[in-house]
Order: structure tokens, then C-alpha cells, then sequence
């Protein structure tokens, strides 16, 4: 979300800029103070941030632009009963970067704020256990469904479901992958993520090669538009959000099963538990840090040693 916008410095328009966004704004507004410089999904995210801010500031008579460290403080304790830690982090982001662009002091980098974060991280951290988990026997029903289609989303959809359940991807490794990432040897696909080497399956190689062979951009996983044109810019989180989303619904899932741009990652580390794979080997394969996220979406460890192989997979796919 941070970006480097200059800071209002001509007091006029500083003077009314503030007056304007002490109140509710439309996405035009917000989009001008920020000079264009988020897409029109992180837009959406910031303008309903901060007019929920303003509304909850309105109702106790205090002021949102600039906003005090306790009006901060309040608002967010008070959104985190029932809203999720990164809607919460986010709100924190968005209050910062409205008084930066105003010149203000950001009232969510004070310290009272950090220590309300950092709580609120901890305690909210069985929020993390409550991703589901995206299941090979959901990819088996998506590649099924999806596999005939002759329509562009539906190849890049089903390569990413493929891609990022194969490597236990982040969002964040999608975005970033390139073409140079990507190899073919033996008809199957290798990708590079950091310094590792991941085989993919042959139906994930032969699924990825099928939408690369569609794609003309220089983007692997390129957006595409409702019209099937395709964009040469990469995918945002929301978009994956809604890759994601779309899977659970042409699943069928119930509210509380539905899917996120974590999933893979959750699904990825308890089919490798599933195949006796060690805790340790498990944080190796996702290229977690620590052990704790992957222990938090097992539950448990893994039940044995797998072996070491040359190129690594989660065998087997097929």
C-alpha cells in the first residue's frame, strides 16, 4: 500500500485538501490525492478504510485529519472485535498514508498504536489457523471443470491453482514470477522460486504450458478483463483473492470452507504432512522462516523423514 506521493506543502490547498477528507470521499477524491498511483481494487480497500474511520471519528465528535494517537488507538481496538488482523493493519496503513500526504504527523506510528498492533497480532494469530486449506481433491475437481474450457481466465486460473499449490506459493512469489523462472525438461515444468527448483506434475506442466502458449504478454500470470483481453501487468493480492474466491464457489463451499490467497500454502504443507514429511522439511519446501506457520496450519507435525530428491516435489500429484 505505501507509496511515494509528495506530501501537500501549499497551505491553501493543504487547508482545504484537509477539510474535504475530514468527511466521507468518493474514489475519484482519493484517487486524485493520490495522484493515480494505486489500482482501482487497492482504491476501493483504502477508500472504505478511511471513510469507516471518518464515520466512526464523526460519531464521537473528534477529529479524523489530523486524528489523535487515542482516537487511532480507539478505533482500531474497536474494529478488531470483529474484523481479522490484516483488515486491521490495513486500516492502520491507510490513516498513515492520508496524514502523510497532508504533511500530518501519521498518529498509527506512535508507539501506543505499535504495542496495540503487535497485541492485536498475537491474539488474533488463531486467524491464520482459520484459512482453509486448498485440497488436491479440490484442484482434482477444478482441473476437471476447468480443463476443457477453451477461455482464457479459465487456463490462467487453473495454472495458478496448479502453480501455487505444486510450490506452496505466497501471493507475493506469483506476482513476482517471470518468465525466466519457468523451465521445461522431460515435458515437465520447473520453476525457480528464491533458490529452489519445484517439478511440477504432468498435469500441471502440461496446464501451464497450455496458458503460456495462450499468453502474449511478458507476464506469466498476466490480468485479464472481462472481454478476455489480456493486460501486461501482473496480478495484485486482490486479484488472486478473487482467483481464489472463484475456486470456492465453482466448488460449491459453504461460507466458513471458502478459500484465500493462503490456502495453497495451507494445503501444500498438510499434504506434505500427509505424506510423512518432518515438520522441518515442511518449513523447507514453503520457504517459511520458522516452523511456526506451517505448525500452525498442521496442527502437528509431520510423521516422518522424506527423502531428499534432486528436484523438489509433493509426490505424488498424479
Amino acid at each position: 500500500m505505501r507509496k511515494n506521493i509528495t506530501p501537500i506543502t501549499n497551505l491553501e490547498i493543504k487547508t482545504a485538501s484537509i477539510r474535504q477528507f475530514s468527511d466521507a470521499v468518493n474514489l475519484d477524491m482519493l484517487d486524485s490525492l493520490t495522484h493515480g498511483c494505486y489500482s482501482v481494487n487497492s482504491l476501493k480497500s483504502m477508500l472504505n478504510d478511511w471513510n469507516t474511520f471518518v464515520a466512526f471519528c464523526q460519531d464521537r465528535h473528534v477529529s479524523p485529519l489530523p486524528a489523535s494517537v487515542t482516537a487511532t488507538r480507539l478505533f482500531l481496538s474497536t474494529e478488531s472485535k470483529k474484523k481479522k488482523f490484516p483488515s486491521i493493519k490495513r486500516f492502520a496503513l491507510t490513516i498513515g498514508t492520508i496524514h502523510k500526504i497532508h504533511d500530518l504527523k501519521d498518529p498509527a506510528n506512535h508507539r501506543q498504536i505499535k504495542f496495540l498492533l503487535n497485541e492485536l497480532r498475537a491474539s488474533k494469530s488463531e486467524d491464520v489457523k482459520s484459512a482453509s486449506a486448498f485440497t488436491k481433491a479440490y484442484l482434482d475437481k477444478l482441473h476437471a471443470l476447468l480443463s476443457p474450457s477453451i477461455l482464457l481466465k479459465d487456463m490462467r486460473d487453473l495454472a495458478i491453482y496448479h502453480v501455487m499449490f505444486e510450490c506452496a506459493l505466497k501471493r507475493s512469489e506469483l506476482r513476482q514470477l517471470g518468465f525466466e523462472d519457468i523451465s521445461y525438461a522431460n515435458n515437465l515444468a520447473h520453476i525457480q522460486v528464491q533458490d529452489k527448483v519445484y517439478e511440477l506434475s504432468s498435469q500441471a506442466s502440461t496446464t501451464l504450458k497450455r496458458w503460456l502458449s495462450h499468453n502474449t504478454t511478458d507476464i506469466p500470470f498476466c490480468r485479464i478483463d472481462k472481454h478476455e483481453n489480456l493486460y501486461d501487468s501482473r496480478l495484485d493480492d486482490s486479484s488472486i483473492y478473487r482467483v481464489f474466491r472463484r475456486a470456492s464457489d465453482l466448488l460449491g463451499l459453504s461460507e466458513n470452507q471458502r478459500l484465500s490467497g493462503q490456502s495453497s500454502r495451507v494445503g501444500a504443507a498438510q499434504e506434505l504432512a500427509s505424506q510423512g514429511y518432518r515438520l522441518k522439511d515442511i518449513q523447507d519446501f514453503g520457504r517459511w522462516l520458522s516452523p511456526v506457520m506451517p505448525a500452525q496450519y498442521l496442527g502437528r507435525t509431520g510423521k516422518s523423514s522424506a527423502e531428499k530428491l534432486k528436484f523438489i516435489s509433493i509426490k505424488p500429484w498424479d
